[in-house]
């Protein structure tokens, strides 16, 4: 599997026989990997933040039920 750098991308590689675009940057590709990750982190907290609420919305719904 020969590779060659590709002009003014540095990190990049192009694997002569499939055509294939290769990220050598370790650093970058681990970036990556954690960003997703404090997303993923980010989306899951919004949800559980949500299910908050709409418990809130039951508990209001039935005290107010329960005074009239």
């Amino acid at each position: 599997m020969k590779r060659v750098n590709i002009q003014d991308r540095p990190g990049l590689q192009r694997d002569i026989s499939s055509g294939a675009v290769i990220n050598t940057d370790n650093t970058a590709y681990a970036k990556a990997l954690k960003a997703q990750e404090l997303a993923k982190a980010k989306q899951n907290e919004i949800e559980d933040l949500k299910q908050d609420v709409k418990e809130l919305k039951q508990l209001m719904q039935t005290i107010i039920e329960r005074l009239n």
